[in-house]
């Protein structure tokens, strides 16, 4: 039996630069993928979808050429060409991660399904060849999560698509409708918008992305309704049939029972974590009651050698929050770093809907909850100079600040490239750069970056 410094199970946004950074103090590194090297992040979500969204931007530009002055005469959507990009972009950043594992060295890369044996021995079934047994003296799970199906009467009877399976449509569907109204359903609603499908929105919440401050929910709901997406909130599925080549979806809300059709089906209520068939519970590794490896603030299990890291701990479901897990644990166990950990971190993200929704640290809805003290500041993007040039008005740039040390705690930016606007007052964050600073700093004119002064000029 082959032993290993480190086993880590799971080749995803964790797990490729925790072993590229174990194998850089000269230890032994195993690393197990049951599929593909890359994680959900470059197969399945953010490269894949982030480039589809890119596509339609296209096509939402060139369908209001002639408000810029320029004539197109006319223009069409070709689905197998857009998958095709898609496919080709996922191929490369697959690739270039496969090479730059090999490139390290020291890191075997093993395919196969793994079950622990015991808090140091995993076994891994491979296709086609014999069952492998290894130990380790440590062992980290960067198993991340699926999307989550639920129990719907009659929905696992139909052909319905999830966030993953949709990608690989060749041909655009005549109406979509979308179970979710959360940040996967409202990007894959707005990119078939684009594309040309008629698009409905089902969510049980009475608002769009409910976890955002109400206006910033209002504005996000007046741009769907600008771009003719039907949106269904405050309202239950009660049962799905397929018949005729259509999705029959009955729906129960305040005003009574409805039924609505349309030729496919997006299940986007969210994802569950990949926890089960791992050995876990076998050997004392404690789970949440979501099915989430229960962690501390530095990823350790309930077994003091074994850590999970990503998603299947129950971290902040993206990419940039999995690699730091990856920077946190190896700070911790391999430099003994004492005080770094996962506890009050910021956490920034974006969703890529047009405009983008930024926020990083605090919005007004849970400043209120925890009875913290702040001054609230607003812009609205229909006065902002870069904004009225490229006919881009709709949304705002929202921030909160300490009254007292004029810090940033948060803020919420929905505008044209809103993530990178966001990332400014992210860094401000850090660096503990006080509001009044911002609004007296010379920033270049014409950006959107400079409508900061305008907004830390609203702050009452």
């Amino acid at each position: 039996m082959k032993k290993y410094d480190a086993i880590i199970i799971g080749a995803g946004q964790s797990g490729m630069p925790l072993a590229k950074k174990i194998n850089a103090i000269g230890l032994s590194v195993a690393l197990i993928e049951k599929r593909v090297v890359g994680g959900t992040c470059i197969n399945d979500g953010c490269s894949p979808t982030k480039t589809m969204v890119a596509s339609a931007r296209v096509a939402h530009i060139v369908s209001r050429a002639e408000d810029f002055g320029v004539n197109v005469n006319s223009f069409s959507i070709d689905q197998k060409a857009i998958k095709a990009r898609k496919d080709h972009i996922v191929t490369t950043f697959r690739g270039g991660a496969e090479k730059s594992l090999k490139k390290a060295g020291n890191i075997d890369i093993i395919l196969g399904k793994a079950t622990l044996l015991s808090s140091n021995k995993v076994r891994i079934a491979r296709e086609g060849a014999e069952v492998l047994e290894i130990s380790g003296e440590k062992i980290f799970f960067n198993t991340g999560s699926s999307p989550f199906v639920p129990e719907i009467d009659g929905l696992k009877e139909t052909t319905y698509l999830t966030s993953t399976s949709i990608m690989e449509l060749e041909e655009t569907p005549e109406h979509l409708v979308i179970l979710g109204g959360g940040y996967i359903g409202l990007e894959f609603g707005q990119m078939f918008n684009r594309f040309g499908s008629k698009v409905s929105i089902i969510d049980k919440a009475p608002r769009l992305v409910p976890k955002e401050d109400k206006d910033v929910c209002e504005e996000v709901s007046k741009i769907f309704a600008k771009d003719e997406i039907n949106t269904y909130l405050d309202t239950s599925v009660t049962r799905i049939n397929f018949e005729n080549d259509q999705f029959k979806v009955y729906l129960e809300s305040k005003s009574g029972p409805k039924t609505i059709e349309g030729s496919h089906l997006l299940v986007a209520t969210g994802r569950k974590p990949n926890s089960e068939g791992l050995g876990l519970e076998d050997i004392g590794v404690k789970l949440t009651e979501k099915g989430h490896i229960a962690v501390n603030e530095t990823f350790e299990t309930s077994i003091s050698n074994i850590y999970a890291l990503g998603d299947v701990a129950g971290s902040p479901p993206f990419t940039h929050m999995a690699y730091n897990d990856a920077h946190i644990a190896f700070r911790s166990i391999y430099e003994g770093d004492k005080e770094i950990s996962s506890k009050d971190r910021l956490l920034p993200y974006c969703v890529f809907i047009d405009p983008q929704l930024a926020r990083i640290g605090l919005n007004e809805q849970e400043a209120k909850e925890k009875d913290i003290p702040y001054k609230v500041g607003k812009f609205f993007m229909k006065h902002a100079g870069r904004a009225l040039e490229t006919d881009e008005t709709s949304g705002f740039f929202k921030v909160l600040v300490d009254p007292k040390s004029k810090q940033i705690l948060g803020a919420t930016i929905l505008s044209l490239d809103g993530g990178e606007v966001m990332a400014v007052l992210q860094m401000a964050m850090v660096g503990k750069v006080t509001y009044d600073k911002i609004r007296n700093l010379p920033i270049a004119h014409p950006t959107l970056a400079e409508s900061l002064n305008n907004l830390m000029m609203q702050i009452e």
